[in-house]
């Protein structure tokens, strides 16, 4: 004879709060049956086992309205699908999760050997967080496209670099500006590099010890100056300085500006980059029809434009001449997944909802895909050449 619990005795042998059971009632995913003489809730063998699989599908992380969907499929195609997108979206988490560990283990060593000064240690891991989401995002580049290396190339030539030059590379990183261009160097170019020591900086450094000893370079002409780029104070002078997607890390923006400006020569060009407004308008586009409320991925937008507009002020506060170029880049996605993982990664303000209604969202997406199977996105960066003088107009 099949047993008969009470909502009190199938929380116990559950391990759930009876306000659990309730939610899933409403949820229509355990539905009890009535008692006929008091109208309390009873559960039968049936729905012991039916709240067995929820709990499991939970603790693969399905969301209530992925199990509901999951359990009303009785194809296994639809099953398979739902549990492989799962899959990805558990590897995504694991990626985070290791993102955020190696963060800490940063933070560790910037503890035992930096300052025990409070504000300077949270400015330090804000920092460190900062870098490793900039590494996230050029690890997504990379993926997706010819990033970093085309963008690197575009810098370079944007330039103008000649024999003879002195340049600063401000907050090199991992290098790449001079990793995919070494053989774009003109003879007798000198390169400063000014970071902080940190695991990309000091890779970049044994990057550079390898060409010396391999003779593609020669000693000295990638020099490192183990600094914080705010405090650092130098009257040497430059042909060119590089501040390549630095300046969100600074506090003060227009006072590390001028000490640039006194570091240039006279004919000395400052270059600046940082990202572009098309991902964000793209973004838009994809989503305003899903959205229900695009209000928060509106003012998103709008601040972000704003933070744009501040930067350029801040540039044309100190230098004469601000010119802006755009750097197009077009993504390629092979799946839907990927595709959907990005925008999750680009659009935080809408965020939370595109995960509770990720199923969904993933079957939106698919309509977007090309004749050739892959799902494309258009970016853009913005780079700008910075004279301390105004040019003058050319004759029309």
């Amino acid at each position: 004879m099949n047993r008969i619990y009470t909502i009190g005795e199938l929380a116990e042998l559950a391990g759930v709060t009876t306000k659990t059971l309730r939610v899933y009632e409403r949820k229509g995913l355990l539905l009890p049956k009535r008692n006929t003489e008091n109208q309390y809730r009873i559960y039968t063998e049936e729905a012991v086992r039916k709240l067995e699989q929820i709990q499991l599908m939970k603790y693969l992380g399905f969301s209530l309205e992925q199990i509901e969907l999951f359990l009303s499929r009785n194809e296994t195609s639809g099953r398979e699908e739902m549990l492989l997108t799962q899959k990805h979206l558990l590897e995504r988490k694991r990626t985070q999760l290791n993102s955020i560990i190696a963060c800490v283990e940063r933070a560790v060593t910037e503890c035992r050997e930096g300052t025990t000064d409070s504000d300077a240690f949270l400015h330090t891991l804000g920092s460190i967080v900062k870098n490793q989401k900039a590494d996230e995002l050029v690890g997504r580049l990379e993926m997706h496209s010819d990033e970093p290396r085309g963008w690197s190339e575009f810098i370079f030539r944007q330039a103008n670099l000649s024999e003879g030059m002195r340049v600063l590379d401000a907050g090199a990183g991992y290098g790449n500006l001079w990793r995919y261009n070494l053989h774009r160097m003109p003879k007798n170019l000198y390169v400063t590099c000014v970071d902080k020591h940190n695991t990309h900086a000091d890779g970049f450094c044994e990057f550079v010890k390898e060409k010396e000893t391999e003779g593609v370079l020669a000693k000295g002409q990638i020099s490192f100056a183990w600094e914080d780029l705010e405090l650092r104070k130098s009257s040497e002078l430059f042909h060119c300085i590089f501040f390549n997607h630095v300046a969100s890390f600074i506090q003060d923006r227009v006072k590390l500006y001028k000490q640039f400006m006194e570091n240039l020569f006279e004919d000395g060009v400052f270059i600046c980059t940082w990202g572009g407004l098309l991902l964000n308008e793209n973004a838009a586009a994809v989503l305003m029809d899903f959205l229900d409320d695009s209000t928060p991925l509106k003012a998103g937008q709008e601040k972000y434009v704003s933070i744009i507009r501040q930067y350029e002020k801040e540039l044309k506060t100190v230098f004469g001449t601000v010119e802006r170029q755009a750097y197009v880049t077009t993504l390629r996605f092979a799946t839907a997944e990927e595709y959907m993982d990005y925008l999750l990664q680009v659009c935080k303000p809408v965020e939370s909802e595109l995960e509770e209604r990720r199923t969904e969202f993933l079957e939106y997406l698919r309509r977007f895909q090309k004749p050739n199977g892959a799902y494309e996105f258009v970016r853009d960066t913005y780079l700008y050449r910075c004279k301390r003088e105004v040019l003058p107009c050319l004759p029309e």
